[in-house]
C-alpha cells in the first residue's frame, strides 16, 4: 500500500514537472526543481541516501529497514525493487512492487525487476535454506528441547512469515502445532560442530497458551 501511495505522489510530481518543462525554456531549473521535489517526496516517505539520476529518474535509497532499493519513476510507471544484498548488481534483486499511472488501484506485485534480471539470483552467504532449517530440533533458555522445527509459512511473495514448530511432546498432548514468528527462534551454523542449531526463549506455559495451528484446507492436500 505505501508503494501505491507512493507512486501516484510521484506521478502527480512528474506529471506536474513534465508540463512545466514542457512550456517554460528553462528547462534547466525546472528538472533541478522536480529532482528536489523527488528527493523530498521520499525522505518524507522514509527513504534515505537517496541519488537521483540526473536524466532517467532512477532513484537509489534505502527503505525504513535499511534495505537498499531502486525505484524506476516516470509519468506512467512506478517500480520499486527490493535487493538481496548491498553488492549493487542488479541481478540481485528479489522483488518488485509496480504501480501503473492510469490505474494505480490495479496496481500489483510483480517478480521481475526494472532491467528483468529477476529470474536468476545471487543467494548471500549468511542466507539460511529451508532445508536445513526444517526438521531442527528447537532447545530453550533451560536447555530442553521443547519442540521441530516442522514447517515454513511463506506469503504470496516468498517471504517466511512462521515457523510451524510440532510442540506436542514436550508438552505431553500428541500431535500439536503452533506457527511462532521467524525473529523469534535463533537458527544458527555452529562451525565448531558442523551442525545448525535452532533455540528459542518459551516456557512450557507460553506454548500451551499459544494459539494452535492446524494443516487444514490447502496446507493439508497432497502436493502431486
Amino acid at each position: 500500500m505505501r508503494a501505491l501511495l507512493l507512486a501516484g505522489t510521484a506521478v502527480i510530481v512528474l506529471g506536474a514537472g513534465s508540463a512545466a518543462l514542457a512550456q517554460n525554456d528553462t528547462g534547466r531549473t525546472n528538472h533541478a526543481n522536480l529532482r528536489s521535489n523527488l528527493t523530498q517526496m521520499l525522505q518524507k516517505s522514509g527513504y534515505t541516501d537517496i541519488r537521483v539520476a540526473p536524466s532517467s529518474f532512477v532513484v537509489h535509497a534505502k527503505d525504513q529497514n535499511g534495505n537498499p532499493v531502486v525505484m524506476s519513476i516516470s509519468p506512467d510507471e512506478f517500480t520499486e525493487v527490493t535487493a538481496l544484498n548491498n553488492s549493487g548488481n542488479n541481478s540481485g534483486n528479489n522483488s518488485g512492487t509496480t504501480g501503473n499511472a492510469s490505474n494505480s488501484a490495479g496496481a500489483g506485485t510483480s517478480g521481475n525487476s526494472a532491467n528483468g534480471g529477476s529470474t536468476y539470483v545471487n543467494v548471500p552467504d549468511q542466507d539460511d535454506l529451508s532445508s536445513k532449517v526444517v526438521g531442527l530440533d528447537v532447545y530453550n533458555n533451560d536447555n530442553k528441547d521443547i519442540g521441530t522445527i516442522k514447517d515454513i509459512a511463506l506469503n504470496p511473495s516468498g517471504r517466511t512469515t512462521a515457523y510451524i514448530l510440532s510442540v506436542g511432546g514436550f508438552l505431553g498432548i500428541g500431535d500439536h502445532y503452533i506457527a511462532v514468528n521467524p525473529s523469534a527462534v535463533k537458527v544458527t551454523y555452529n562451525d565448531g560442530d558442523k551442525k545448525w542449531h535452532a533455540s528459542m526463549n518459551a516456557t512450557v506455559d507460553q506454548l500451551k497458551a499459544a494459539p494452535e495451528f492446524k494443516y487444514t484446507g490447502k496446507w493439508n492436500s497432497s502436493r502431486s
